[in-house]
C-alpha cells in the first residue's frame, strides 16, 4: 500500500503538516516510521497519553483480558471494573472528592463538568482564564482563552455566558510587568463576580497552561483564587487533563498549591494510550435523584473497559513511584535547559514543575517577542534528528518537553542532546533575521 498516497486521498486530517510522519509501532519512549526510522518522543503522543511508555505491556495485557470479557454494557448498569477504578481513584484524589464520572476523552470530560456544575448550581454562566484550553468542542471552544483555538471557525462562534478573565502568568502577565500584578488579576475575577451576583456557576483554570506554552501563575494567585470562588459559592472546577498523575511530581498539580478543587478534569494520562476522560466531584454537592435523571449521556461512559486501562496505569503509577521519576527527571531537564540560556539569549524563560517543562524562545528577552518563524522550522529540524517535538502557546514559540515518565535513561539523555542542537538552530534562525552576531548572555540569567 502506499501510505503516503492514501493518506491524503482519504484520510481528513486536523493539523496535518508536509513533514508529518507515519507511524508504524512503538514501544516506550521510541516510535518507528514505515521505513524502520526510530524517533525518540518528547510530547508522551498527543502531550500525554503515553505517560507510562507507548505501548506499555501491563496496559496492553489489561486492555485484552477486559476485551475479552466484557469490553461494553448499557449505561443504566454498572460493571466490577468501572466500581474498582471509581473506588480506586477516590483514594488518590485531592480531599474531599469521591464521585467518578468517567468517559473517553478529556474534552468529553470537561464538557460533563461543566454541564454538572450548571445542573447543581442552578446558574449558566462560566468562567475561564486567557490562555485557558479546554477541549475544542462547540461548547468547550468557549471557554478557551487562545485566539487560535476559534479564529478557524467561521465567525468564532462561543456561547455567550462563557467568557474569560486575566490569568496571572508570570512571565507574560496580561495586566502588566509588575510584580504584584497576579493582585489585579484577583481583583478582576472578583469584579466579575460582583457584577454578576448569583449567575456564574464555575470558575475552570487549568493549574499550568498546557497548550498555552506551559504558562503558570503567581504562587499567591492560587490560593487567592480559592478564596474569592468561596465567598462567591462559586465551584472551581482544576482541569488537570495534561498535568494530573504525575507528570508534575506530585500525584496533582493542584498539590504543589494546596488546591482543593470541587470538580477535578483528568485525562490523557490515565487510560495510559487507550482514550478516557474523568471528572471527580464531592459527593455532598450531587441532588438527591440526580443520578437517575439524564443530566448527561453518553455511549461510552463508565464502560469497562477504559476502567480497565485506568487501572493498569494506576498500578504502574504506585510500582514505579513515577511522581518521584517525574521530579527526578524534571530536575535534570529543567537544569539543562536554564544552563542553555545562559549560553543562548534566545531562550526567554524555562518553566514548569517535574516533567512538564516549557522553553519559551525569543527574539528578544526585552520585549519577549517570540521566535515564532524559527520555531516552525526547527520543528522540520527535529523530525530530521528523530525527534518528536511540539512548540505550544498561541505564537508557536514555546517548546514544550514531557516525554514519557517511564523513558530510560540513555533515551532521556538523547533528548536532551539533540534538544540542546533544537536551541542552537533557534539561536542561528534569529540571529540570521537580526544580522547581527549573537548577543552576549548575562552571566546571572537563571542563576
Amino acid at each position: 500500500m502506499d501510505y503516503q498516497a492514501n493518506a491524503r486521498e482519504y484520510v481528513l486530517h486536523a493539523l496535518r503538516r508536509d513533514r508529518s510522519v507515519i507511524f508504524a509501532r512503538a514501544e516506550g519512549s521510541r516510535l518507528w516510521d514505515i521505513h524502520g526510522k526510530v524517533y525518540l518522543d518528547t510530547m508522551s503522543g498527543s502531550a500525554g497519553p503515553a505517560m507510562v511508555g507507548h505501548a506499555n505491556p501491563q496496559v496492553a495485557a489489561a486492555v485484552a483480558r477486559q476485551m475479552a470479557t466484557l469490553p461494553s454494557v448499557n449505561i443504566v448498569h454498572d460493571s466490577v471494573p468501572v466500581i474498582e477504578f471509581c473506588t480506586r481513584i477516590a483514594g488518590i484524589a485531592p480531599a474531599g472528592l469521591s464521585k467518578t464520572f468517567l468517559c473517553v476523552g478529556g474534552g468529553e470530560a470537561v464538557e460533563a463538568a461543566i454541564k454538572f456544575a450548571m445542573r447543581i448550581t442552578g446558574r449558566t454562566e462560566v468562567l475561564s482564564l486567557s490562555g485557558a484550553y479546554h477541549g475544542q468542542s462547540l461548547a468547550t471552544m468557549g471557554l478557551g482563552g487562545m485566539s487560535t483555538s476559534r479564529t478557524w471557525m467561521p465567525s468564532a462562534p462561543r456561547w455567550p455566558n462563557f467568557r474569560q478573565i486575566p490569568s496571572a502568568d508570570t512571565y507574560r502577565p496580561p495586566l502588566g510587568e509588575d510584580p504584584n500584578s497576579w493582585r489585579a488579576a484577583v481583583h478582576a475575577l472578583e469584579t466579575e463576580l460582583n457584577a454578576s451576583p448569583g449567575q456564574v456557576a464555575a470558575l475552570i483554570m487549568e493549574v499550568v497552561q498546557g497548550p498555552n506554552g506551559h504558562t503558570v501563575n503567581s504562587p499567591h494567585y492560587y490560593q487567592e483564587v480559592q478564596r474569592v470562588c468561596r465567598e462567591h459559592d462559586v465551584l472551581l472546577i482544576v482541569d488537570e487533563i495534561q498535568t494530573g498523575l504525575c507528570r508534575c511530581g506530585t500525584t496533582w498539580a493542584c498539590d504543589l498549591y494546596k488546591m482543593q478543587p470541587y470538580i477535578l478534569v483528568v485525562g490523557k494520562a490515565l487510560g495510559g494510550g487507550v482514550p478516557i476522560g474523568a471528572f471527580i466531584t464531592r459527593k455532598s454537592l450531587i441532588p438527591e435523584g440526580l443520578e437517575s435523571e439524564a443530566w448527561h449521556m453518553l455511549t461510552f461512559m463508565n464502560q469497562p473497559l477504559s476502567a480497565a486501562a485506568g487501572l493498569a496505569v494506576l498500578d504502574i503509577v504506585e510500582e514505579q513511584k513515577l511522581a518521584e521519576r517525574a521530579k527526578t527527571l524534571g530536575s535534570l531537564a529543567t537544569e539543562r535547559f536554564r544552563e542553555l540560556a545562559r549560553r543562548y539569549d534566545v531562550i526567554g524563560d524555562v518553566r514548569g514543575p517535574g516533567l512538564f517543562i516549557g522553553v519559551d524562545f525569543v527574539e528578544n528577552r526585552q520585549t519577549k517577542t517570540p521566535a515564532t518563524a524559527a520555531c516552525r522550522k526547527a520543528w522540520d529540524f527535529a523530525i530530521e534528528r528523530g525527534l518528536v517535538i511540539q512548540f505550544g502557546a498561541a505564537a508557536g514559540n514555546v517548546y514544550k518537553f514531557k516525554p514519557p515518565l517511564t523513558t530510560p535513561q540513555t533515551d532521556f539523555d538523547r533528548m536532551l542532546e539533540i534538544s540542546e542542537e533544537i536551541v542552537a538552530f533557534i539561536q542561528r534562525e534569529v540571529d540570521e533575521k537580526r544580522r547581527v552576531p549573537s548577543a552576549a548572555v548575562s552571566a546571572t540569567f537563571y542563576q
